[in-house]
């Protein structure tokens, strides 16, 4: 059955079941061996507690979801070698309350398509705008091409830095600033509405994510 046409709900995820079955799904859709679940288990009451996390539901179901942090320390900004962190002109005149980071973005691959993509690029800019923050950075790693080039392709990024990472991979560390997603935003709105299905409904906050079916290996 093709889910192109299903509308979906967003909700703010505040309960811990809530964000444990957000942490499974995404290891689950991003297909992370669990040698490459630990680091992220033993941080992720920190993280969430720090961040803005978000739920992306179709039929009750939980399909996708991003994670914006709020509040330092950021791991992108971790990442950077020393040498990097000290001496960058914009990591010297931007201070971290003028920053959030992305580092979950994810959809599970039934789902991936023009219509539930826009819907989730749109939220997630939507509430970055809202922080009032400047920059949004992220990270990257260099051989998972498919997430870095789509990151490349939205907000116009500027690179930090690319090469060896202070975790030992290769990739880069990217900022975009905040005000020139707007733009994005209109068009992404105006992609939606063309398409009955473009209506997306954010759900109340105090309601919680949990009890929902876990997907088929």
């Amino acid at each position: 059955m093709s889910h192109a046409r299903q509308a979906g709900a967003f909700m703010e995820l505040t309960r811990r079941e809530a964000r444990s079955e957000f942490l499974e799904r995404y290891f689950i859709c991003a297909k992370r061996p669990p040698e490459r679940q630990v680091f992220l288990r033993g941080v992720a009451d920190d993280l969430f507690g720090r961040s803005h996390l978000a739920g992306y539901f179709v039929d009750g179901v939980m399909v996708g979801g991003y994670c914006v942090v709020l509040e330092p320390p950021f791991s992108q900004v971790q990442l950077l070698p020393e040498s990097v962190r000290s001496t960058h002109p914009l990591l010297q005149a931007a201070g971290e309350r003028d920053i959030v980071s992305l580092p979950i973005l994810w959809l599970d691959a039934a789902y991936r398509g023009p219509m539930h993509s826009a819907q989730l690029w749109r939220d997630m800019f939507r509430f970055i705008v809202s922080t009032e923050r400047k920059y949004l950075i992220y990270a990257y790693l260099q051989n998972e091409p498919r997430n870095w080039q789509l990151y490349k392709r939205a907000g116009n990024p500027v690179n930090l830095y690319s090469g060896l990472l202070a975790n030992g991979g290769i990739g880069g560390v990217d900022r975009v600033s905040i005000d020139a997603l707007p733009p994005y935003i209109d068009f992404l709105t105006t992609f939606l509405e063309r398409h009955p299905a473009g209506n997306v409904k954010t759900m109340p906050r105090n309601r919680a994510a949990v009890g929902m079916q876990q997907p088929s290996a």
